[in-house]
């Protein structure tokens, strides 16, 4: 669908095991040059093996591509066989037809064929892929047909591709005679970090293509997060997120088109950072000035203005609220003018002033999600995540000790609106228990033109959040304006759905 939009003459992240997108990293390299040295110089048995989708397919087809014609080869790709099917098969790709099917038959019909090959000096080599799938009785009957041999030379060479789990196979005590006929071993490890990038060059490479890179360096470093190095996954990634660009019209693969595709494949994302901090915590963030005065559903305070002896005063009284004043019935609210007064969470009361942050001791036998549900009333899911981020020593929502200070935050333009290093801006819309009604969210974001990316936060042992953002706001002004619409068209508005409320009931006591 996008190659022609690209300018491709083919898929270049296609997942079949096409020999000619084999890489030359050192690894494969070595794999390589072992398969065909231990083929050539009639080692016997071979093993070579790797995660899923680290290219074990691929170097067989490689190998077979390019051996001389003086080696027969028998590719079995179905490993799920018995010895005597395996036998039928190997014939059958041999060209050669038993009298009988029976297994006595087909070992003298091979050893037959072995012997007419070594006279004319050619080699016999069984290529075995998903080796792990093999019965042990299978593997058994492999070491035995590897006894056809003459006293200086194996007649036929025994390769084994397959996963970690091989290895593991091998090493029971009962295959002991097996793998001490293992004559040479080698595995697969996913790409490095810096190899990612040389990797999808050499995709593109392959099929011809020599326009403009299409994929920009920060998408390259989330498919290196994603994929953990699988060649299988990069590809893949890379394949959905040129379609998600051709489809966005756009020319390059961003980032946040790379996160979008790794939700959509149910690839673990990495939290959201946070770039922009209250100006009093956090100096370098968006001063809180430079932002009206809109929340979501807590209650709005009069302004008034504030001079420099009131500013300090307020700072003062910030700084004796962050070491742990209040508690969890009795917070401090600081407002303009110096004015403080005692403020008892109820029910969708929230924090006053979006300007400060708040601190509450938790006290035996409170909870965090109760906490969360008094302070941000139908947005305790929202709450619960920013909780979780802005308290960043707190590992487990449900480990949390009684008598512990907790750091809670208004929902406001001042944490839901994210500066980037880049100078655009995130908005946090909402968060969710559950993937489809994250997605279904999502979906609305987008039918309204916006671009979007949700990240996972694992909040507590019971409770997967995901956090739906809009993402690519160009400017502070953009974002304004984003946070204006939102509030227009309620996408603020996350009363809690019947997932959420179960989701919620498995969250534990802190103790």
């Amino acid at each position: 669908m996008y190659n022609s939009y690209f300018g491709f003459r083919e898929s270049p992240f296609s997942v079949t095991p096409d020999p000619r997108f084999f890489y030359t990293n050192p690894v494969y390299l070595d794999a390589f040059a072992m398969l065909r040295y231990g083929i050539e110089a009639k080692k016997g048995f071979i093993v070579i093996t790797g995660e899923v989708g680290t290219g074990k397919t691929t170097l067989l087809r490689k190998l077979l591509h390019d051996l001389e014609n003086n080696i027969h080869s028998v590719f079995v790709f179905n490993s799920c066989l018995s010895f005597p099917e395996l036998l039928e098969f190997t014939l059958e790709d041999l060209g050669l037809t038993p009298k009988d099917r029976n297994k006595v038959t087909m070992l003298q019909a091979l050893n037959d064929y072995l012997i007419k090959q070594l006279k004319r000096g050619h080699t016999v080599t069984m290529l075995i892929d998903e080796a792990q799938n093999l019965s042990d009785e299978v593997l058994e009957n492999l070491r035995l047909l590897s006894n056809l041999e003459t006293d200086q030379e194996k007649l036929i060479q025994i390769v084994l591709m397959g996963q970690p789990e091989l290895k593991a196979k091998l090493a029971q005590s009962h295959l002991r005679q097996l793998k001490q006929r293992v004559a040479l071993q080698c595995q697969l490890r996913p790409l490095t970090d810096n190899e990612v990038r040389p990797y999808i060059g050499s995709r593109l490479m392959a099929i011809g293509y020599e326009g403009k890179d299409p994929f920009d360096r920060h998408a390259v470093k989330r498919v290196t997060y994603y994929s953990k190095g699988i060649p299988r996954v990069i590809n893949v990634l890379c394949d959905n997120g040129l379609l998600t660009t051709c489809i966005a019209r756009q020319q390059t693969v961003t980032a946040d088109m790379i996160d979008r595709v790794a939700l959509d494949l149910d690839l673990a994302a990495e939290p959201s950072k946070v770039h922009n901090l209250p100006a009093l915590l956090a100096p370098t963030g968006t001063s809180l000035q430079r932002i009206p005065s809109k929340r979501l559903w807590f209650r709005r305070i009069p302004r008034t203005r504030i001079g420099v002896s009131s500013f300090l005063m307020i700072f003062f009284v910030l700084v004796a609220s962050v070491i742990g004043l209040g508690s969890r019935h009795n917070l401090t609210k600081v407002v303009p003018g110096n004015r403080s007064e005692a403020l008892t969470n109820k029910p969708r009361a929230g924090l006053e002033s979006e300007r400060y942050y708040q601190r509450v001791v938790i006290e035996p036998g409170s909870t965090i999600k109760k906490i969360a549900a008094d302070t941000y009333g139908p947005n305790t899911i929202l709450g619960m995540d920013l909780i979780k981020e802005f308290n960043p020593k707190i590992d487990n929502l449900n480990r949390v000790l009684s008598g512990k200070n907790l750091l809670l935050v208004p929902l406001s333009e001042a944490t839901l609106l994210r500066e980037q290093p880049d100078g655009s801006y995130h908005l946090i819309v909402g968060s969710f228990s559950s993937g489809p009604d994250a997605q279904a969210r999502a979906r609305l974001l987008a039918k309204e033109g916006y671009q979007f990316i949700i990240t996972t936060n694992k909040v507590s042992d019971d409770l997967l959040l995901q956090r739906v953002q809009i993402v690519g706001l160009k400017n502070l002004k953009e974002a304004l304006q984003t946070w204006n619409t939102a509030l227009t068209q309620d996408w603020f508005a996350l009363f809690n759905t019947p997932r959420d409320r179960y989701a919620l009931s498995k969250v534990g006591e802190p103790y």
